[in-house]
């Protein structure tokens, strides 16, 4: 399965309000995270959002979009050296499945 097409859980749970109004739930789980793993969360969440972008540009045939996404796409491979690759994942989309 895919990296960037899993649950979002997580990531809501960082982004649930201002620390003005902040739950002592959403606290508690800022609270267990590093910075390292919340920059990672944002650039997960970066990459699922282009994702989908490239999708939806594929779908309507926009071209100029689809490159945009895969210069962006390949900015951010470069940027998470260490995390699965986006551009990867876009190339995959015109593969055809195994059977």
């Amino acid at each position: 399965m895919s990296p960037y097409l899993m649950s979002t859980t997580a990531l809501a749970s960082l982004s649930d309000a201002d620390t003005a109004t902040v739950s002592s739930l959403a606290a508690r789980r800022r609270s267990q995270i590093t910075v390292a793993q919340a920059e990672q969360l944002a650039a997960d969440r970066l990459a699922v959002s282009l994702l989908s972008e490239f999708r939806a540009a594929w779908s309507v045939g926009d071209h100029d979009q689809m490159s945009a996404v895969m210069l962006a796409a390949i900015d951010l491979d470069r940027a998470t050296p260490g995390s699965p690759r986006l551009m990867d994942e876009i190339r995959g989309l015109s593969t055809p499945a195994a059977a």
